[in-house]
């Protein structure tokens, strides 16, 4: 079986480094990255370091390059890019994929499914979320702290009888957390209303999750948020239950006071390369789409784009 995970930042490299370790002689396993992470790979491996003093795994893949043009046609595909990356990764995945290769995208959004559709020319399609806690902590290392590291994912609604045991064999052998889900667009969009919501307000205004939770304004604006996504959703028929908004909010305790959203952290590193067209560009797409208000979001949007002109 030939394996290529496009992106190997946090998450692609976290999962790329199990699989590899695992069966690094029993398939083909491709890296795609770019400068001084990819060369590092290169020359040294792809390294894991696990929180808590855990076990730090070194692997290296058949092969790691930034062209296309060195990766044969692929079984399966795992994407694990920034979302501004995303349509132009397709285009060049399409290159790699055939009928039945099979493409999990991991990555925030959660339009990413139909977004890939858009610009793929062949291949099964797995709408899909994970959880983990990592990013690079140097050229060629990953760091994983926090997160239940589980993916979850459905069928492709296009494909619904696909026959996925491969993808969920390689799992479980390489002990990856994984649930294939009858409806993960739950899963999503519950992801979603809390990246959303706490991104948008933590980049625009520079503060940490806990200063958010303990500022009284800045909270009220972050449960807005949250309530314009989960109309959206309700009129898309994705129950998120009830108690979504204030249990999403609160799930904020769980982080220490300092933590800053990763779309937070990228705004900082990169500017005005950043996913917020994912998050406040998206909502406010979906609103005007369905007819539905977001001023909340629009008014939070239109000042983090002038935070960042």
């Amino acid at each position: 079986m030939k394996i290529c995970f496009w992106g190997v930042g946090g998450v692609g490299g976290y999962f790329g480094a199990l699989l590899t370790k695992r069966f690094k002689n029993e398939h083909e396993i491709y890296f795609i990255a770019r400068g001084k992470h990819k060369d590092e790979i290169c020359a040294n491996g792809l390294t894991l370091k696990k929180s808590g003093g855990e076990e730090i795994i070194n692997v290296m893949p058949d092969k790691c390059s930034e062209h296309i043009e060195n990766i044969p046609i692929c079984d399966i595909i795992i994407v694990s890019v920034k979302s501004y990356d995303l349509d132009t990764a397709v285009k060049e995945i399409s290159k790699i994929s055939h009928n039945k290769t099979i493409i999990l995208p991991l990555l925030n959004g959660v339009d990413i499914y139909e977004r890939i559709k858009n610009n793929l020319t062949s291949g099964i399609v797995l709408p899909s979320c994970v959880y983990v806690g990592t990013h690079i902590e140097s050229p060629g290392v990953i760091f994983q702290k926090g997160g239940s590291c589980k993916i979850l994912f459905g069928s492709d609604p296009e494909f619904p009888n696909t026959n996925l045991d491969g993808l969920k064999n390689l799992f479980t052998e390489a002990s990856i957390n994984f649930e294939q889900m009858e409806n993960v667009y739950i899963s999503i969009w519950s992801k979603y209303i809390f990246i959303a919501a706490y991104g948008l307000i933590t980049a625009t205004y520079n503060k940490t999750i806990g200063e958010v939770l303990n500022d009284p304004e800045l909270g009220t604006k972050t449960k807005a948020i949250m309530n314009e996504v989960d109309t959206i959703a309700n009129r898309l028929e994705i129950p998120l239950g009830p108690n979504i908004i204030e249990n999403s909010f609160l799930k904020a305790k769980d982080f220490p006071f300092e933590t800053k959203t990763s779309f937070h952290r990228d705004v900082e590193s990169k500017g005005k390369i950043n996913e917020g067209e994912s998050f406040g560009g998206t909502i406010i797409r979906l609103g005007k789409k369905l007819n539905i208000p977001v001023p909340i979001t629009e008014t939070v949007y239109a000042d983090f784009l002038n935070s960042i002109s």
